[in-house]
């Protein structure tokens, strides 16, 4: 089992501004031995503790970019990009620009995007769930294209584009992995299923099971392997060195975590996924800008569930 962390946008600290403090949390991530660190596709979000106040965000590419060009071995990619916020061969370019910056590190996260206040606020149109799952099958088309062929061609019902050229081409041979993020079982698995080289789930061990088997049964019917998924389920946690230091950080944080415990029971906790199939995790934890639970990650988890 490989871990990855999904990043926010820290806030001014000992480390500088808000990006020195994102920077300084990504370089923690790389030298903990983490795969993969990633950011959210957003442009606005409430405080969860105080929802009439907006937490920083930065714009996930633009902050990727830099990230990469400050990096040098962690896996870096989007969990996950909101296909109707861009044109996708727009958004082509700007994946494959990444990874060629990246020196081929990335990883392609793509979700139809759900957060209805960005789009008003925005001003961009919001379209049903069904659309948005349509604009995401045919993005994720374009997207491969793009990213392998030149010239790319594609007609669809909302996008189209006629002998695109997406030179240079990426690092990645044939094209950097794709990750379809969500888990309706309609159509969100049956699109992965077709298309994708990842899946990312939610919910606990038994939920996560569930979310696999439909994402056989899709992989049954479109004639594709299941093995040629990567299964892979995001968590939030929390975690401590000893019990004191638990205590301490669950009345700071609370225990609303899908896995919380010293490194031992967070390795159970993995362990617990790994035996319903998750092969990859990623996660968020609070009190990343201390570095401390990073690091502390990176000495006694990421060695153990190596070998899940």
């Amino acid at each position: 089992m490989l871990l990855g962390q999904q990043l926010n946008t820290y806030a001014p600290g000992i480390h500088g501004n808000h990006w020195d403090s994102t920077l300084a949390v990504a370089r923690a991530g790389e030298q903990a031995g983490l795969d993969s660190i990633w950011l959210a596709d957003h442009f606005m979000f409430p405080d969860r503790q105080n929802p009439a106040k907006e937490i920083p965000v930065f714009e996930c590419f633009v902050a990727l970019g830099a990230i990469a060009a400050a990096t040098s071995r962690i896996r870096i990619g989007e969990l996950v990009v909101g296909i109707p916020y861009r044109n996708p061969a727009l958004l082509a370019k700007m994946l494959t620009t990444l990874d060629i910056i990246a020196h081929g590190r990335t990883i392609i996260g793509i979700g139809a995007a759900w957060h209805e206040p960005e789009f008003v606020a925005y001003g961009w149109p919001f379209p049903s769930v069904r659309t948005r799952m349509e604009m995401m099958e045919e993005a994720v088309q374009i997207i491969d294209l793009m990213l392998t062929q030149r010239p790319a061609s594609f007609a669809g019902t909302h996008y189209t584009i006629e002998n695109a050229y997406n030179d240079p081409m990426p690092v990645q041979q044939p094209r950097p992995p794709i990750m379809i993020g969500g888990d309706g079982e309609r159509h969100t698995l049956r699109i992965a299923a077709q298309y994708a080289d990842f899946c990312n789930v939610f919910g606990d061990p038994e939920t996560v099971a569930h979310k696999f088997a439909v994402l056989r049964r899709h992989c049954e019917t479109v004639g594709r392997p299941v093995d040629a998924v990567t299964r892979s389920n995001h968590i939030s946690l929390l975690i401590a060195a000893n019990e004191q230091e638990l205590t301490a950080k669950k009345a700071r944080y609370g225990d609303d975590f899908d896995l919380i415990g010293t490194p031992n029971e967070v390795i159970e906790g993995l362990r617990r996924y790994a035996e319903v199939g998750s092969q990859y995790v990623t996660f968020t934890v609070p009190d990343a800008a201390d570095l401390e639970p990073i690091l502390l990650l990176g000495e006694t988890v990421v060695p153990v569930v190596a070998a899940f």
